[in-house]
């Protein structure tokens, strides 16, 4: 194969592309591994891996991440349907592509009144967003001054201040190209981040151990980096962060939020593209700004509130159940319904919804019953529980937990059916009635916790990771105890359903900015090779997750190192994060470059066995709706550029690598399957086909196995004709345009 397609950098030694025949494993490697996993043996699990299908495993993998996703939106309070998501197709045919969907990043921060860490450069389309909702704060300008004057800003304000926001409006209107925020785990003192040039950088999350550390010469050599590259930079620090006392220059207080009323008009405005006219004159509403004035809310609280006025003034929604629904959340309504509610069992339910929320009803029930009969037992523990069978009814449950029930539908193994979902009519309850739990009845905590794990271990891969996010919820009150009470064990059982639980647990605490870079330390720790396999299977598989995608220039290279393990398991899970990675937004061509120095003929073996596998897993793990497609199409197919052709020497390698030609060869047949059903699919087909020929330098072989394929009983017959039509007809085009000179040869 001649490998004059796109290449990546230059590998480091540190990259395990040294001479194949090296059988030294640098760190993180595998050459001695624990004989035993908390009583599990490794090599059983492995075993037990090995004997599951890939296809099997893909879909465990598409169930979780789904999971997590409507998880996590739920537990921070966001409306069905509100999350942010952002489709990345520029660079595939077709303009409603899927791929590349960035989910989990909503801009209005999370439920718990802590914002969201991520990295990367921030979209056009959220900046063009702040433009239109922003309102001045009355320091503003003297922000503006200061990041003139000395380029680095230390911004003090409290969370849900709206600080994000003031800060990423500053940097956009100074800086000349791009904004980007950078990872959590970046120290300020350490010089390490590349700077972009005319550039606006934002850290938002400073803490308290990297505020110690910091002096007056670190912020100097800091700026003296940013002036060389024309950059800005603010870092923004909580309330309680101390500095040292010397660089007093460099901070500024925020002072005051900006006008509470105003920033709802705006949101209003935004969302129906006109104002809003009478709307902020009716009594209920100016009633409940004047509440918000007096007792400032989370930003994210006031553009909510946006939101639900403008369904208001399209009437969609009326006005009383906006204000009662706000008047429950911030007012003595919500506690003292919770603490009032009218039986165990009604409240077992009310919390069983907490974690559950926008599931079927027989999940809630089964999680409410549950932890009913354990309540029961820590109450009265010389009694069996006994449940009258026609006792509460669900409707009497539903409407005490103040929720309602729609029909929907499920999917199964056997198509959709349908089912009862049942929600909270506040969108906000979820996170607040388990920070209740935990703030004022400490006597529940050990059965909240136990009744959690237990869930955890459930065979049902939605439960799993319900209840794993419920319990990171609840880790962000005590995140060691609950790290090794909870999470570490359901990531050391070897189990995938505990693992699917223990990932799901990081999601919410690294959405915390104190806890994040705690977060990605300890999946460092858990990848090392003195630890248990299942530990770093499980930190492995969650460097896939969106934690990963939030910090890619620290996941890539661990996943690189759990990729030349000498343990199937961890290769196999590297695997699948590379391809969960290669989906996420924005990460689609920094994954194909990854897998290209991978796949290099000199790359240790095992490392490119993983990334080879890896190219199939990326194109088993989803397919693409094209603007095209009657059917969902691969998505190597509709990949255009630098990474169509990166795909090509992917798929080209794959052929020409001993072991893997059937498994490509059978993903092909596949896509062949799917252009006998669907005709638009037989010419972009057809044109990938031809490309991988020509980059395996053999245009015989495909036409060869298409005849194949097409002669099997109920065989692909019409979309071989027509691609071997079309790849005849690329072909005496290519022929046409060679040099007269080389034709006679």
């Amino acid at each position: 194969m001649s490998d004059t397609n796109p290449e990546t950098p230059q590998d480091d030694p540190a990259d395990g592309t040294e001479a194949e025949n090296s059988n030294v494993e640098p760190h993180g490697g595998d050459a001695s591994e624990p004989a035993t996993d908390i009583g599990r043996n490794p090599e059983a699990t492995e075993q037990n891996e090995k004997q599951t299908t890939d296809d099997e495993l893909l879909g465990d993998t598409r169930t979780t991440a789904e999971s997590m996703y409507a998880a996590v939106g739920s537990m921070r309070g966001i409306p069905t349907g509100a999350q942010n998501v952002t489709v990345y197709a520029t660079n595939y045919i077709g303009g409603d592509a899927s791929i590349g969907t960035q989910v989990g990043r909503d801009n209005l921060g999370n439920a718990t009144g802590r914002r969201t860490v991520w990295s990367g450069m921030v979209t056009t389309e959220r900046l063009e967003w702040i433009r239109r909702i922003f309102v001045e704060p009355n320091m503003f300008q003297d922000i503006r001054r200061r990041l003139d004057a000395q380029l680095l800003l230390l911004l003090r304000a409290p969370q849900g201040w709206g600080r994000t926001t003031v800060a990423l409006r500053a940097l956009d209107e100074q800086s000349t190209t791009s904004v980007y925020t950078l990872e959590p785990d970046v120290e300020l003192r350490s010089l390490e981040i590349e700077f972009t040039r005319h550039t606006g950088y934002l850290m938002e999350s400073f803490g308290p151990d990297q505020a110690a550390h910091l002096r007056r010469f670190h912020l100097e050599q800091l700026c003296r980096r940013l002036s060389e590259h024309n950059c800005l930079m603010i870092v923004l620090l909580d309330d309680a962060t101390a500095l040292p006392p010397d660089l007093g220059e460099y901070l500024l207080d925020a002072g005051d939020p900006a006008d509470t009323t105003e920033l709802v008009r705006n949101h209003v405005r935004y969302r129906l593209d006109r104002d809003p006219a009478d709307l902020f004159d009716r009594p209920e509403v100016a009633s409940l700004l004047d509440r918000y004035t007096r007792d400032r809310p989370a930003a994210r609280v006031l553009a909510q509130l946006g939101d639900e006025l403008a369904d208001v003034a399209d009437e969609r929604t009326d006005i009383t159940e906006i204000r009662d629904r706000h008047d429950a959340a911030i007012g003595e309504g919500f506690r003292r319904w919770f603490d009032e509610q009218p039986s165990p069992e009604s409240r077992a339910f009310t919390i069983a919804l907490a974690v559950f929320n926008r599931m079927p009803l027989y999940i809630v029930s089964d999680a409410a019953r549950t932890l009913a009969e354990v309540i029961a037992i820590a109450e009265q523990p010389d009694e069996t529980p006994a449940w009258p069978v026609f006792g509460s009814r669900n409707s009497e449950l539903i409407t005490a937990a103040r929720a309602r029930s729609y029909r929907s539908t499920e999917n199964t193994a056997y198509g959709e059916i349908p089912v009862h979902v049942v929600e909270f009519t506040d969108p906000s309850y979820p996170p607040k009635v388990l920070d209740r739990i935990w703030q004022e009845y400490h006597t529940a905590h050990e059965l909240v916790r136990e009744w959690l794990r237990t869930l955890g271990s459930s065979s049902d891969l939605r439960v799993c990771a319900r209840a794993g996010v419920a319990a990171g919820l609840l880790s962000t009150f005590e995140f060691e105890h609950a790290r090794t009470v909870v999470i570490e064990p359901w990531a050391r059982s070897g189990t995938r359903y505990d693992r699917a639980a223990a990932m799901a647990a990081l999601q919410i605490p690294f959405l915390y900015s104190d806890l994040a870079p705690l977060v990605s330390r300890m999946l460092g720790a858990w990848l090392h090779r003195d630890q248990p396999l299942a530990l770093r299977v499980t930190a492995a598989r969650t460097l896939g997750s969106e934690i990963g995608q939030a910090i890619p220039e620290t996941a890539i290279p661990r996943l690189r190192r759990a990729a030349r393990s000498t343990q199937f398991s961890l290769r196999l899970a590297a695997s699948y994060s590379m391809a969960q990675l290669f989906w996420s937004g924005g990460l689609t061509e920094r994954i194909l470059s990854e897998l290209l120095r991978w796949t290099r003929p000199t790359a240790r073996p095992r490392l490119r066995d993983t990334g080879l596998r890896c190219v199939l897993d990326l194109s088993r793990y989803q397919r693409v709706r094209a603007e095209r497609g009657l059917l969902e199409w691969p998505v190597a197919v509709c990949l255009t550029g630098t990474p169509r052709e990166a795909i090509i020497a992917l798929f080209a390698r794959l052929m020409e690598t001993p072991g893997h030609p059937p498994d490509t060869y059978a993903e092909i047949q596949d896509w062949v399957g799917i252009a006998e059903r669907d005709a638009n699919l037989r010419e972009p087909l057809a044109h990938f086909l031809f490309a991988l020929g020509n980059a395996m330098q053999d245009n015989e072989i495909l036409p060869y196995h298409l005849k194949e394929w097409a002669a099997e009983p109920k065989g692909p017959r019409r979309a071989v004709q027509d691609m071997l039509t079309i790849l005849d007809s690329m072909g005496r085009v290519d022929s046409k345009q060679l040099d007269p000179k080389e034709q006679t040869e």
